[in-house]
């Protein structure tokens, strides 16, 4: 399985597709996507539960769609989440409208392990430390964009969607400010 370690620590497997930063920086990625009102938004990774089939699972998706989702469910309209109500990145939802909001469906996990395995995450994490790459662009697949956001997110990247061409996406490292 090219690009994805395999660790055993007590009993549990856990593979690099889902991250090489702890919860404490995706937390705070997930506070700073939270607070970005540009026509640029940033992506997030959350866990989501399906109330409806029990399923849970890990998404990525647009911060300013995660408010949508939420809008959608409770029917409570709020500019942005408040961070410090999800410290564990977590919602529960039961209404259709509010997965269609977030892409619940448009990715599996074993997809996205699939898609780890066709590129280099290490290397792009590196050139995106270094400064060596600052954007992607992606030829109109929607589903790969969002699972390379994913993957960017559990190894403390911050990708955004551009504002005028939303297939040219920024790559930055983050950093506690």
């Amino acid at each position: 399985m090219k690009n994805i370690i395999l660790l055993t620590l007590m009993g549990l497997v856990y593979s690099s597709t889902f991250g090489q930063v702890n919860d404490q920086t995706k937390y705070e990625m997930f506070c700073s996507a939270l607070s970005n009102f540009s026509t640029a938004p940033d992506y997030l990774v959350v866990t989501v539960k399906n109330l409806n089939t029990g399923e849970t699972k890990d998404i990525c998706t647009e911060a300013s769609f995660l408010n949508g989702a939420v809008y959608r469910e409770t029917g409570d309209f709020k500019i942005s989440l408040d961070c410090k109500e999800h410290k564990d990145r977590y919602f529960e939802f039961k209404k259709d409208s509010a997965f269609w909001n977030i892409s619940f469906d448009l990715y599996t996990t074993a997809e996205l392990d699939s898609f780890a395995e066709t590129i280099n995450v290490n290397e792009i994490t590196n050139q995106v430390k270094s400064g060596k790459l600052t954007s992607k662009t992606f030829k109109g697949d929607r589903k790969e964009q969002i699972m390379f956001a994913h993957l960017m997110f559990n190894n403390g990247i911050m990708m955004n969607r551009g504002c005028l061409a939303g297939n040219i996406c920024g790559l930055t490292y983050f950093k506690k400010e």
